[in-house]
């Protein structure tokens, strides 16, 4: 492979048996051997020439992961990533050919490959939109965790750029006996820099008692270079579990805030501390407490200032409601004075539970959130250069009467393809849309029934249904199929659905409520099949294709 405008080779890599390392010689003959991790995948930073041809031979290790980073212009460029050829060759692999595949979301952000969950330090700094997130380099499972980056000037088309952090040095020497790593954590933009808030984990494989959580901070000038760590937080307040983590900051009143997720007294809750310096934290005891029983903890809690009311939003662990929707994000809506929270209003954040993890961030006067489009239900494929999860469409909130609203950020719009379908006063007949990625958009003069078939496969179907009972999304022929998705709405007049392969988003009436599903269909052949006994109160039907936010 040529090296080109990068400077730099990273290479995650475990010695397969002692003293594996990976070869890396240039074309005349240059060869530097870089040791793979005794234990774990080491991360491996080499220093290469510009357009210069180099041969990576792995010897006795593993290559989970391998890209070129360096580059003078890397928050438009991105890393260059580099994967073995049929000859074992690492070669360079263009993103549009990359992502142009059934088994992966087209306009949904991705890593590049294996597992991804819960955004982290979302935020907007010197021209760039910036999205940290969870991630195991090395498979599509949960596991030991890393941070990855994105960039983006839109929201909507992202660069991919180096990792930033990855597990404790203990971790990374045990890691059959160690779990954790660089949990979830937000961002504090200020003039000239970043700081970022993060939860450091480690514990036993299965948590317990002895795993320790604690909060800290670091801060980048640059979103490329990262200073050291520092500890903020390291002991619970007396009364809280284990599961302590995931800082959210905000400044309100005059004073910051940092939000943590937990169970207090065995109950469910968000944390609140107050600082005045960003630095010293002081514990004033729970902004809430769910009194909802069978919820392990609160994770990734955000807590802001919105249309006049305070909202916060907390992913509930292990929590299952009646219809049998598991780990759903519920909201609070209601006011916020001398640091004590009163709710006037709750609902569900995300009525298909696929979404989870949700952060949100304030940029030109728009709060924008994102969530982890995950796999409860178990229902991911699991292929070669796979991946396991995803991001929602970066979603704009409002408080409308103590109500959450939903809508996709405009920019998506930019996105729309042909149009593959346009009418009103009909039923809609689309059974085959290739590639699966498409929008529709629907209008109704009158609350009607109507079932809407999104995908179907090898005799397994997803359905959005609406009668006497309600709006739901229905699944058949999968491992979610015994589970309702009721949407909180009391009528339907309005649909804006996004399907992108395996994923789905659904808006209801200009987002009163906004559901997420997977359904995986390997053959990229798409359908929207629209069945009413009244298709004369069909205001307005349209279906557009989109396009892929990786095509360059």
């Amino acid at each position: 492979m040529n090296t080109g405008k990068y400077t730099k080779l990273e290479i995650f890599a475990k010695a397969l048996q002692p003293g594996g390392s990976v070869l890396l010689i240039s074309g005349d003959g240059e060869c530097q051997k870089l040791p793979g991790g005794k234990a774990y995948y080491k991360w491996i930073k080499a220093l290469v020439d510009q357009n210069t041809e180099y041969e990576i031979l792995p010897g006795e290790c593993e290559i989970s992961l391998c890209y070129l980073s360096g580059c003078e212009n890397i928050l438009e460029e991105g890393v260059c990533y580099l994967e073995q050829d049929g000859k074992g060759r690492f070669i360079k692999r263009e993103e549009t050919d990359w992502y142009n595949s059934p088994i992966r979301e087209a306009y949904h952000f991705t890593p590049w490959k294996n597992w991804i969950n819960d955004p982290n330090g979302l935020c907007w700094f010197q021209g760039y939109y910036h999205m940290f997130y969870q991630f195991n380099p090395h498979g599509q499972k949960w596991s030991h965790m890393y941070w990855g980056h994105a960039a983006s000037r839109d929201l909507t088309h992202w660069v991919h750029l180096p990792v930033v952090l990855e597990p404790q040095e203990e971790i990374l020497n045990h890691p059959k006996e160690l779990a954790g790593g660089a949990f979830s954590g937000s961002a504090v933009v200020q003039k000239d820099a970043v700081l970022f808030y993060l939860t450091r984990s480690m514990g036993r494989c299965v948590d317990g008692e002895e795993t320790v959580q604690q909060q800290w901070v670091m801060k980048s000038s640059d979103m490329l270079h990262f200073t050291e760590e520092k500890l903020l937080i390291g002991e619970r307040p007396r009364g809280a579990s284990f599961d302590f983590r995931d800082p959210k900051v905000i400044q309100t009143e005059g004073k910051w805030y940092m939000v943590l997720g937990s169970a207090l007294e065995g109950k469910a809750a968000i944390l609140l501390y107050e600082s005045r310096d960003l630095e010293h934290w002081d514990y004033t005891g729970p902004l809430l407490v769910e009194e909802e029983e069978g919820i392990r903890c609160v994770e990734c809690p955000d807590f802001i200032e919105l249309d006049g009311k305070y909202l916060a939003i907390g992913a509930l662990m292990h929590h299952q409601d009646s219809f049998g929707r598991y780990q759903m994000s519920r909201y609070y809506v209601g006011n916020f004075e001398n640091g004590v929270f009163t709710e006037e209003n709750r609902g569900w954040f995300d009525f298909s539970s696929n979404c989870y993890a949700m952060q949100s961030f304030e940029h030109e006067g728009r709060r924008i959130s994102i969530g982890w489009i995950s796999d409860f239900y178990g229902e991911h494929l699991e292929m070669e250069n796979g991946v396991c999860g995803s991001m929602t469409i970066p979603r704009e909130m409002h408080i409308r009467d103590t109500r959450l609203y939903l809508t996709p950020v405009k920019e998506i719009e930019t996105l729309k393809s042909g149009l593959l379908y346009q009418g009103q006063g009909e039923e809609i007949c689309l059974k085959d849309i290739t590639p699966n990625t498409y929008k529709a958009e629907l209008e109704f003069d009158k609350d009607i029934p109507f079932s809407i078939c999104l995908s179907e496969h090898d005799g397994s179907r997803m359905l959005l249904i609406n009668d006497e009972n309600g709006l739901r999304l229905k699944t058949h022929g999968v491992k979610s199929e015994h589970i309702t998705f009721p949407a909180d709405v009391d009528r339907v007049t309005k649909l804006e659905i996004f399907m992108d392969r395996r994923t789905t988003e659904i808006y209801v009436n200009d987002g009163e409520a906004a559901g997420t599903k997977l359904f995986y269909d390997t053959s990229d052949h798409g359908c929207f099949i629209l069945h009413t006994d009244t298709p004369e109160w069909i205001k307005r039907a349209e279906v557009f294709g989109m396009r892929s936010i990786w095509e360059r």
